[in-house]
């Protein structure tokens, strides 16, 4: 699969590693004919391959606006409006742009893609898919493997099953994570999360529909089109195999040969599920700015963190603060004992040190005026907040690169200014290196790029918000990335996977980064 180029000042991301390409050519008579014109309940064109780009025109040279994923389907016209360049005719579809029905599309509603891979994104969830994180190396199966591939492919498999046997509800044990918080229509937490995970089948766990039946795409050895980007003969076995904590996003699950189950993933390639790690993120989430809560306000960031009073000149302990809690601050500080302390509402004090503390700038920007949306982050606080003119509605801690101020270009430091979202993708394949080791990313939740490779996205595989950790993107919870993705401009169409911000699609939210 494609990999964009994930928090650095590399050249700009496009969706999947598609190359931009810039000129127009004018349009047809053709426009103008009532049958190319989409209706909502009317034919539709779907993705053959991993992408298929909406272009501002029927010209490959006109500008992106989005594009859909392997797949994916939209209403579009009866008729196409031009064949320039495009062997199946460019199709009008909803709301705004062409898609072009050659190699990347099809209007073919039973061409295998579009038949097998039916289940879409749920945008209602912080966590789009079911997740895992792979734990041991595990390779990418073209088609379903018979046990004597499983062992002509997998090293010491004999010895990984009786493991697997043995530990499997320890290795496939759940947390309570972000998709069990409950939410508002907005995206903001409205309860507390349950004390415990919810009771997940083996089959609801790795992204089935609760049929373990192999499904007729694999049946007798039948293999699906190869649109992942590892290229491989169609007699291959697998495409390729996949390291050690790299990320999967599932989109079904079925037993196999030897007794195992495999997952299939969003680029149609299996993996047995004995050697992935179910991820469900952190519930770690930021505040509501419209229902009471107030600048300055903080974000527990240490483990065993604790509240004091300080009425004695000594800084007695006076209870517990938990890992995440958001605390509502006063604006007082003091130092006691060579530690500097902030007070909080309830009138105990907590130290600087344990919180990430989010305050009103004391200037605010030129724009920050009327109804005009922006983000604001702070990379020596590690928060972010959105406004909308002067007033802020929501604030959170944030991870922004691990460098701090350091030179973005020869560090790992988060680039500061004033720019714009340029483009949303509800997922999307990253390059990343995390715990000092390189491994990819697949369908990253809520990307946002604003300048180059640097993007606004969730990270599902660590908990720390409120200190910097990134390669220079902001990470933030999965429940927070999906409620700034849902509020920032341009919205993603209903049915694409993402959009570019532009003349049709609407100018992207601002985005403000300063120490």
């Amino acid at each position: 699969m494609p990999v964009l180029p994930a928090c650095n000042s590399g050249e700009s991301a496009t969706p999947e590693g598609i190359i931009s390409l810039s000129g127009a050519a004018p349009q047809t008579a053709a426009e103008d004919d009532p049958a190319t014109i989409p209706r909502p309940d009317g034919p539709r064109i779907g993705a053959a391959q991993m992408v298929a780009l909406i272009y501002e025109k029927a010209d490959r040279r006109s500008a992106k606006l989005g594009y859909l994923r392997a797949g994916g389907t939209l209403p579009r016209g009866e008729k196409p409006v031009a064949f320039d360049d495009c062997q199946g005719g460019y199709y009008r579809v909803l709301p705004a742009g062409y898609v072009c029905a050659d190699g990347d599309a099809t209007i073919d509603m039973k061409h295998p893609i579009l038949r097998a891979l039916t289940r879409r994104p749920d945008l209602s969830k912080p966590m789009p898919y079911p997740y895992a994180f792979v734990r041991a190396i595990a390779p990418n199966y073209y088609r379903m493997p018979t046990k004597k591939e499983q062992f002509q492919y997998e090293m010491s498999l004999e010895r990984h099953l009786r493991s697997y046997k043995k530990l499997k509800k320890k290795w496939d044990a759940i947390n309570v994570g972000a998709n069990d918080v409950p939410l508002d229509a907005q995206g903001n937490a409205v309860g507390d999360p349950p004390a415990e995970p919810p009771e997940l089948s083996d089959s609801e766990l790795f992204g089935g529909n609760g049929s373990d039946e192999i499904p007729w795409f694999f049946k007798g050895g039948r293999q699906l089109p190869n649109i992942s980007s590892f290229k491989v003969p169609g007699y291959a076995v697998i495409t390729n195999r996949i390291a050690r904590k790299a990320g999967l996003a599932l989109i079904d699950t079925f037993m196999g040969d030897n007794g195992r189950r495999f997952a299939l993933t969003t680029d149609a390639r299996l993996v047995p599920t004995s050697k992935l790690k179910p991820a469900r993120g952190s519930t770690f989430h930021g505040v509501d700015m419209t229902k009471g809560w107030e600048l300055p306000l903080a974000f527990v960031h240490r483990e065993r963190a604790k509240r004091y009073d300080i009425a004695g000149g000594e800084m007695e302990k006076a209870g517990d603060l938990p890992w995440h809690t958001a605390v509502q601050l006063t604006g007082r500080s003091r130092k006691v004992g060579g530690a500097r302390l902030v007070e909080a509402k309830d009138g105990t004090w907590v130290r600087d040190s344990d919180v990430a503390i989010a305050v009103k700038p004391s200037e605010l920007p030129w724009f920050a005026k009327g109804s005009t949306k922006w983000i604001d982050i702070s990379i020596l606080t590690q928060t972010l907040v959105l406004y909308e003119g002067n007033r802020p509605v929501y604030a959170t801690a944030a991870a922004t690169g691990r460098d701090g101020l350091g030179d973005p270009k020869k560090t790992f430091s988060t680039v500061r200014g004033t720019f714009r979202i340029r483009d949303k993708h509800v997922t999307t394949t990253m390059d990343a290196h995390e715990v000092d080791n390189k491994f990819e990313l697949r369908d990253v939740p809520w990307v946002q790029y604003f300048e180059g490779g640097y993007a606004i996205h969730a990270s599902p595989w660590h908990d720390d918000y409120g200190k910097p950790r990134s390669h220079g993107c902001i990470n933030l919870s999965p429940i927070d990335a999906r409620r700034v993705f849902l509020w920032t401009d341009p919205p993603v169409p209903e049915g694409w996977h993402g959009v570019t911000a532009g003349k049709t699609t609407g100018e992207g939210t601002l985005v403000h980064i300063h120490p």
